[in-house]
């Protein structure tokens, strides 16, 4: 697996995980479904708040899945990264041999938001 399943945002405060993945487009549909797992079994931690996985409106030969998550804390996003059922979910999807994906998450906390007056 081509990448780190430890979050250590040492925040207390709400944060967002964005995380591309780049699918081969022969891929994509596939990799659309299986991300499910993932997706549900991070939406039964405490502190998790939404989660969203976007597709580009237009294909290319390889297609660049954005998921972006938004959690109550960087501590509640450190300890549900430690669920075990969550770290076999995401082995799975990177270990499939179906599946030839990379990806490369960071954490964000927000220091500008406009809305709508």
């Amino acid at each position: 697996m081509s990448q780190s399943l430890e979050s250590k945002t040492g925040v207390d405060g709400p944060v967002t995980v964005i995380k591309p993945y780049t699918v081969p487009s022969a891929e994509a549909d596939y990799f659309a479904e299986a991300y499910q797992e993932n997706a549900r079994i991070m939406s039964t931690q405490p502190g998790f708040i939404r989660s969203r996985l976007h597709r580009p409106l237009a294909d290319a030969p390889d297609i660049q899945f954005m998921h972006i998550a938004e959690w109550s804390s960087g501590t509640a996003l450190d300890k549900a990264t430690g669920n075990p059922e969550w770290r076999a979910a995401v082995k799975r999807l990177f270990d499939d041999p179906g599946l030839h994906i990379t990806s490369t998450p960071a954490s964000y906390r927000v220091v500008s938001e406009l809305r709508a007056s």
